[in-house]
C-alpha cells in the first residue's frame, strides 16, 4: 500500500489526527512485594550503597544524555538526507521542464542512477487519497519549496513496500511524482534511511567499560574512606565484650575523625571509671583484714566453744568474701598480655590429676591445633573454676571441645541438680548465691561465675548455662577462633 501526500502550490493539503487512547494501567505488583525485592537486592554496607549510588546515578545521567543527543543527531542527520533529496528532486524537474516534452521520457531514463530512478509519464506514481505521516509531509514542503516559477502544480510524497533485502538493511523506498503545467508527471523513487539506532555495539561497549571503570575507581576510594568506620565497628564490638580495646587512629574524614576521637575519649572515661572502682573496692577488701584479724584473735579467747566455732565461722566466711573481691578486682584490670594458645593443651592442663573429669575433643580437629588468642592465665583460672563446680556439685564433670564457623566451644556437664530456669542468668550476678546458707563449704562467695564471665568476655567469649534434659547442668563457653 502506498501512502501519499498532495501539495499544491497555493495551499497544502491539511491533516487531521485523533489522540491516542490512553493506554490501560497495567496492575502491578504490590508494594510490600515490591520493597521485598527491592530489600533483598539492596547493599547491607555504607560501601555497597554509595558505590550503587555513584555508579547508578552515573548511568542514569550517562545515559539520558546520550539518548538525548543520539536522537538530536539522528534527526538532524535524516532531516539533512531529506533535504539532499528534495534538492535532487527540484533539480532534476527543473532541467526536466526546460526539455521537449517528447524527449522527457528518454532524457529522463538516461539521467537515472541507481540512487534514484527517474521517468516522465502522463500518471503519477503515487495516489492522492492517503494521508503521509510527518517525514513525508517534511520531504514534500521541502521539495515544493526548491521548485522556483509556476511551470508546476502539484507535488505527491509516498513510501513504497520495501523488499526483504531494504528491510534487512533498513531503508525504504520513497516515491515523489511531480505534475508540470502541460500534463506530464515526473515521477522520482529513491531510498532513504528510516531510522538510525540510538547507540552502536561499540559505543555501549565503551560506555559499559567507562561505567566498570568508575566503579572500580570509586570503590577503592570508597573503601579507604570507609576503612575507619570498619576500625571504629570492630573497636565497639571488642569494647562491648572485654570491656577495653586498643585506641582507635583518628583517620579519615572530619566526620569519621571526630566519631574516633569522641570513641577514644568515651573508653577512657569507662576505663577510668571502672579502674576507680576497682581500686576503691580492693582497698576496702584490703583495709577489712586487719580488723578481721583482730577480730579473729579475740575470737580465741571466748570461753564458750560454741560460740567461738560461729565467730570463727562467720570470719573464715567474711575472708573468703574479701579474697573474692580481691580476685574479681584483679580480673577487670587484668594487665596479663594477650597471646595465641592451644586450647586442647590448656584443656588437658585444667583436667590433669582430676578422676572424675573426661575430656573429649571433637574428632573433625583432628590433629590440628585450636589456636585462640587470650591471656592464658585467667583462662585457666576461670575455665578450673567452672570444672571444680561441676565436680562439687554434679561429683563428676565432662568436657568437650567442639568447632563452629567462627568459634570454640568447650562444653561442661556434670550430672548434679542443676538450677532452676530462672536463677540461670542471676548466678553470674557477684554475691549471688542459689543456695541461701552461709555456708562456704557448700554456697561460696558467689563470685565464681561472675569472674568466670568477666575473664571470658575479656577474651571476645562469653559464657552460657542451660539444664540437661537427662538431668546436670551444662556450662557452654565459646572463643572466637
Amino acid at each position: 500500500m502506498l501512502e501519499a501526500l498532495s501539495l499544491r502550490f497555493r495551499r497544502g493539503a491539511g491533516t487531521s489526527k485523533k489522540a491516542p487512547a490512553a493506554p490501560e494501567k497495567a496492575d502491578g505488583p504490590s508494594r510490600e512485594t515490591l520493597a521485598t525485592h527491592v530489600r533483598r537486592f539492596a547493599p547491607d554496607s555504607i560501601l555497597g550503597w554509595l558505590a550503587l549510588i555513584l555508579v547508578a546515578g552515573l548511568a542514569a545521567s550517562q545515559a539520558m544524555t546520550t539518548l538525548y543527543h543520539n536522537n538530536e543527531r539522528n534527526e538532524a542527520i535524516l532531516e539533512v538526507e531529506d533535504l539532499r533529496a528534495a534538492e535532487r528532486v527540484a533539480t532534476f524537474t527543473e532541467f526536466l521542464q526546460h526539455t521537449s516534452p517528447v524527449l522527457r521520457p528518454s532524457l529522463a531514463g538516461s539521467i537515472s542512477v541507481p540512487s534514484m530512478t527517474i521517468a516522465a509519464t502522463s500518471t503519477a506514481n503515487v495516489p492522492d487519497d492517503v494521508v503521509p505521516d510527518r517525514r513525508l509531509q517534511h520531504l514534500g514542503a521541502a521539495v515544493s519549496d526548491r521548485l522556483h516559477g509556476n511551470y508546476w502544480e502539484e507535488v505527491r510524497v509516498g513510501r513504497a513496500a520495501p523488499s526483504p533485502e531494504q528491510e534487512k538493511h533498513s531503508v525504504v523506498p520513497v516515491r515523489v511524482a511531480v505534475a508540470l503545467r502541460d500534463g506530464t508527471w515526473l515521477n522520482f523513487e529513491f531510498t532513504v534511511i528510516e531510522s538510525l539506532p540510538l547507540a552502536s555495539p561499540r559505543f555501549l561497549a565503551l560506555t559499559a567499560l567507562s561505567i566498570l571503570a568508575v566503579f572500580g575507581l570509586s570503590v577503592v576510594a570508597l573503601r579507604r574512606v570507609t576503612r575507619p568506620l570498619d576500625s571504629l565497628t570492630r573497636a565497639a564490638e571488642a569494647l562491648g565484650r572485654s570491656g577495653r580495646t586498643e585506641a582507635l587512629e583518628e583517620t579519615g574524614a572530619s566526620e569519621v575523625r571526630r566519631a574516633a576521637r569522641a570513641f577514644n575519649e568515651m573508653q577512657t572515661r569507662i576505663r577510668h571509671l571502672i579502674e576507680d572502682r576497682m581500686q576503691m573496692v580492693a582497698a576496702i577488701s584490703h583495709d577489712l583484714r586487719t580488723p578481721i584479724t583482730r577480730l579473729r584473735l579475740r575470737a580465741e579467747f571466748i570461753e564458750d566453744p560454741d560460740q567461738r566455732e560461729k565467730m570463727l565461722r562467720d570470719l573464715d566466711e567474711m575472708e573468703t568474701m574479701i579474697k573474692s573481691t580481691l580476685a574479681l578486682a584483679r580480673e577487670d584490670a587484668n594487665p596479663e598480655a594477650r597471646n595465641r594458645i592451644d586450647l586442647v593443651s590448656l584443656l588437658q592442663d585444667c583436667v590433669e590429676g582430676m578422676k572424675a573429669v573426661t575430656l573429649e575433643i571433637d574428632p573433625a580437629l583432628g590433629q590440628q591445633k585450636a589456636l585462640v588468642e587470650a591471656q592464658p592465665i585467667a583462662l585457666k583460672r576461670a575455665i578450673g573454676n567452672l570444672i571444680e563446680n561441676a565436680v562439687v556439685y554434679g561429683r563428676s564433670a565432662r568436657l568437650r571441645l567442639t568447632r563452629s564457623a567462627d568459634a570454640y566451644q568447650v562444653i561442661i556437664e556434670d550430672e548434679g541438680p542443676g538450677i532452676p530456669e530462672v536463677e540461670l542468668e542471676r548466678v553470674f550476678r557477684p554475691f549471688y548465691r542459689v543456695e541461701q546458707s552461709r555456708n562456704r563449704e557448700s554456697g561460696g562467695a558467689g563470685l565464681g561465675l561472675a569472674i568466670a564471665r568477666s575473664v571470658l568476655r575479656a577474651q571476645g567469649g562469653d559464657i552460657a548455662l542451660e539444664n540437661r534434659k537427662e538431668g546436670g547442668l551444662r556450662a557452654i563457653i565459646t572463643l572466637p577462633g
